[in-house]
């Protein structure tokens, strides 16, 4: 089991991953929409089921899922001690299932026909996507929790949303065939 050493290597590891992955720019986020959509309209699901409105929770989610994902490709298991608390694990569970086969079986019967998820180098081909689109979602979380408050990000996607997923609460999930990748 391996540990998050402390709270310095819980902050970065969306700046160590981005390392290794990319980053989208702002201004491309276009290409990622529908799987960037997926991870927003699970958090916005769940910050309304919870009543939570907290962007900083939605955060540590977010590198959590991170963590989570370097475990897999490393074949590793974090222990997230005092990171996973009851005030983010559902955000934890929401981000995680709209891009993770280990966590949604739905999208994991899906990806295994286009990828072998046992073969480290299909897991890193496919998760190069995700960990892009978390890191810029955290990046737009960041950015209204600072700008507007603790509720500012779920206020901004509220305003941008509304109803469309308004009473329903099943976790979405998106990704991208092997033949859409564009890196």
């Amino acid at each position: 089991m391996k540990t998050i050493k402390n709270y310095y290597t819980f902050e970065k590891i969306s700046s160590h991953m981005s390392k290794e992955f990319g980053k989208i720019k702002i201004g491309d986020e276009e290409e990622y929409a529908e799987l960037m959509f997926s991870i927003e309209s699970n958090l916005i699901k769940i910050n309304r089921k919870t009543g939570l409105n907290n962007g900083w929770r939605a955060v540590e989610a977010l590198r959590i899922a991170l963590f989570t994902i370097n475990g897999y490709l490393n074949d590793w298991k974090y222990d997230f001690g005092e990171y996973l608390t009851t005030e983010n694990q559902d955000f934890v569970k929401a981000v995680l299932m709209a891009i993770d086969p280990f966590t949604n079986k739905e999208l994991h019967e899906l990806l295994k026909q286009e990828y072998d998820l046992d073969f480290q180098k299909d897991l890193y081909d496919y998760f190069a996507i995700p960990i892009k689109c978390i890191v810029r979602v955290e990046d737009s979380v960041q950015y209204w929790t600072e700008k507007a408050g603790a509720n500012g990000y779920f206020e901004f996607m509220e305003s941008h949303v509304k109803s469309p997923i308004y009473d329903d609460f099943k976790m979405g999930f998106a990704f991208k065939r092997r033949d859409n990748i564009s890196q």
